[in-house]
């Protein structure tokens, strides 16, 4: 599966952040939907390190508003 758009849930650490980043290197857009805003900052960025062409960006699971965002 290639370049399509994937939203992971639990994507900041553990199987979610692995699965993420296989994703991305995959060539999907990856959407990681996690709780906490830094430690989605921080596997974004580790996930861009590995692999520069990542297309990732995040959600946090909680904001009703960022949810509403991301689904338009």
């Amino acid at each position: 599966m290639t370049g399509r758009v994937m939203i992971v849930t639990g994507a900041s650490s553990g199987l979610g952040y692995e699965t993420a980043r296989y994703l991305c290197e995959g060539g999907n857009d990856v959407i990681l939907a996690c709780r906490d805003d830094d430690k989605a900052k921080r596997a974004i960025d580790k996930i861009k390190q590995q692999n520069p062409n990542a297309l990732a960006t995040y959600m946090n699971v909680r904001n009703v508003n960022s949810n509403k965002k991301i689904t338009k």
